[in-house]
C-alpha cells in the first residue's frame, strides 16, 4: 500500500473485504446450486454493498461494480431454469436490470418456461424502462405499488416509477422519491431519489424543500461519483428559484452554498452575481461578487471577470476614478465573447455616469471601450451610394477640421 493515502488504502480495503465476500458466497451456494455458484439474490448483495461503496465516492469500488455486473450478465442466462422459481432470485434479476445489468439477460428470462415467480409486469417494465419507452413502463407499474414490495426491489421501482412523473406530475414524482429514499436509506438508490428530488423542488419552486434536501444530499453523499451531476442541477435550480431576486432571498441559499467544496462555491457564487447583475439586482450581485473574490486566485480569467462584475455593482460618481483603474486593469485576451460583451455595457454605463448632466470642463472622449469593430476584409458589399456618403462624410470631416484651426 505504498503511496496510497489512508482514504484510498481504506477504499481499496472495502473492494477487497466485498470480493471476499463474493468468493465466501460462492463456497456457501456450491451446495445450493446445481451450477456450483453463487445464486443470483447473492450476487444482487454483493452488487448493492459495492454500490453503497460507489455512494460514498469509492472509485475502486466503480470499477468493481462494472466488473460484477459483466460477470452477473453471463452468470444468470446459465443458471438452470428451476433457479428462477425462488422468488428471491426473480426480484434479483429485476435488480441487476435496474443497477445497469444487459437487458438480454432478461430478454432470455421472459422466454423462460415456468416463468420467474415474480410478477411479469415487474419484469417487462423494467425492460421497458432500460429501452426508454416510458408510457409502457407507467402503464406495466400503474398498479404496483413499491411500499408493497420488499424494499431491496420497492426502492428501485419507486425511482423507476417516479422519472414518468417528473415533467407531468412534479408531486407525484416527489412522493415516489421519498419512497425510495425511506426503503433504501444509505445506498445508491437513496443517493439518485435525493439528487432528483432536488431537481424536482426547483421545477415546483418549492424553496423550503429544496433547501433541505440539498443540504442532507451534501451532507450524505458529497463525495459521491455521481455528485457531479447534483451540481449540474443545483446550479439549475437557483437559476429558477429566483434566490437573486432580494437580499432576503439571496439569505436562504447561503448557509447550503457553504456546505460546498470552495472550487463549486466559487463557481456558484460567480453564477448568482451574473445572475443578479444581469436582473439589476446590484446588492445580491455585489455580496456574491465579494464571496467570489474570497475565493478566486490572482491571475485566472475568473479574477478577471469578477473586476468586471465589481465595477458593474459599484457604478456610483464617487467610484467613477477607482472603477476606472480597475476596469483597465482587466486582461482582456482571457475574457470570452460574452464577457468582452459585458464589459462594453459596464464601460457605456460607467460613461454616461461619468458625463451626466453633462462632462466635467476640459474633459472630451470617454474612459474606454472593450472592443473595437474593425473594418471588414472583404468590401464586397459596399454599394456606389455608400462609397458617395464615405467620401462626403471625409469631406466634411476635414473642413470642420479646418474651421476649427482657423479660429
Amino acid at each position: 500500500m505504498m503511496g496510497l493515502t489512508q482514504q484510498q488504502t481504506t477504499a481499496l480495503f472495502r473492494v477487497f473485504m466485498t470480493i471476499l465476500l463474493v468468493a465466501g458466497s460462492t463456497v456457501m451456494a456450491r451446495s445450493q446450486n446445481a451450477g456450483g455458484g453463487p445464486l443470483p439474490y447473492e450476487l444482487v448483495r454483493s452488487l448493492q454493498s459495492l454500490q453503497e461503496q460507489v455512494a460514498q465516492g469509492n472509485s475502486h469500488a466503480t470499477v468493481a461494480q462494472r466488473s460484477l455486473l459483466a460477470r452477473m450478465d453471463v452468470t444468470f442466462v446459465q443458471m438452470p431454469p428451476a433457479v428462477w422459481q425462488d422468488p428471491r432470485n426473480a426480484r434479483a434479476a429485476v435488480i441487476h436490470l435496474l443497477s445497469g445489468g444487459h437487458p438480454d439477460v432478461m430478454r432470455y428470462l421472459l422466454a423462460l418456461e415456468p416463468a420467474p415467480l415474480i410478477d411479469r409486469k415487474l419484469m417487462e417494465a423494467s425492460l421497458a424502462y432500460i429501452e426508454g419507452r416510458e408510457e409502457e413502463m407507467q402503464d406495466l407499474l400503474a398498479d404496483i405499488d413499491p411500499l408493497d414490495l420488499p424494499s431491496g426491489l420497492g426502492g428501485h421501482v419507486a425511482l423507476v416509477k417516479a422519472a414518468s412523473y417528473i415533467r407531468s406530475d412534479p408531486a407525484r414524482a416527489m412522493e415516489l422519491l421519498q419512497v425510495a429514499s425511506l426503503l433504501m436509506p444509505g445506498t445508491l438508490v437513496e443517493e439518485a431519489a435525493l439528487r432528483r428530488e432536488v431537481f424536482v423542488a426547483g421545477i415546483m419552486g418549492d424553496v423550503d424543500h429544496f433547501r433541505v434536501l440539498s443540504t442532507r444530499y451534501l451532507r450524505r453523499f458529497s463525495n459521491s461519483i455521481y455528485a457531479g451531476d447534483f451540481r449540474r442541477r443545483f446550479a439549475l435550480a437557483i437559476d429558477t428559484l429566483g434566490f437573486v431576486k432580494s437580499e432576503d432571498k439571496f439569505a436562504l441559499i447561503v448557509p447550503i452554498l457553504h456546505e460546498f467544496d470552495a472550487d463549486s462555491r466559487r463557481g456558484l457564487y460567480m453564477r448568482l452575481a451574473r445572475s443578479a447583475l444581469l436582473a439589476g439586482h446590484l446588492n445580491v450581485a455585489r455580496k456574491s461578487t465579494e464571496e467570489a473574490l474570497i475565493l478566486a486566485v490572482e491571475g485566472t480569467r475568473e479574477r478577471e471577470i469578477l473586476k468586471i462584475y465589481s465595477a458593474a455593482t459599484r457604478l456610483e460618481p464617487e467610484m467613477i476614478s477607482e472603477n476606472r483603474d480597475l476596469l483597465w486593469s482587466v486582461d482582456k485576451s482571457a475574457l470570452s465573447y460574452e464577457d468582452l460583451a459585458l464589459l462594453d455595457g459596464v464601460y457605456t454605463v460607467l460613461n454616461s455616469v461619468r458625463h451626466f448632466p453633462e462632462p466635467p470642463e476640459n474633459v472630451i472622449g470617454e474612459f474606454n471601450v472593450a472592443s473595437n469593430i474593425a473594418d471588414p476584409e472583404d468590401r464586397s458589399w459596399v454599394t456606389p451610394d455608400m462609397n458617395l456618403a464615405e467620401r462626403l462624410l471625409r469631406r466634411t470631416e476635414k473642413s470642420l477640421a479646418a474651421m476649427g484651426e482657423e479660429k
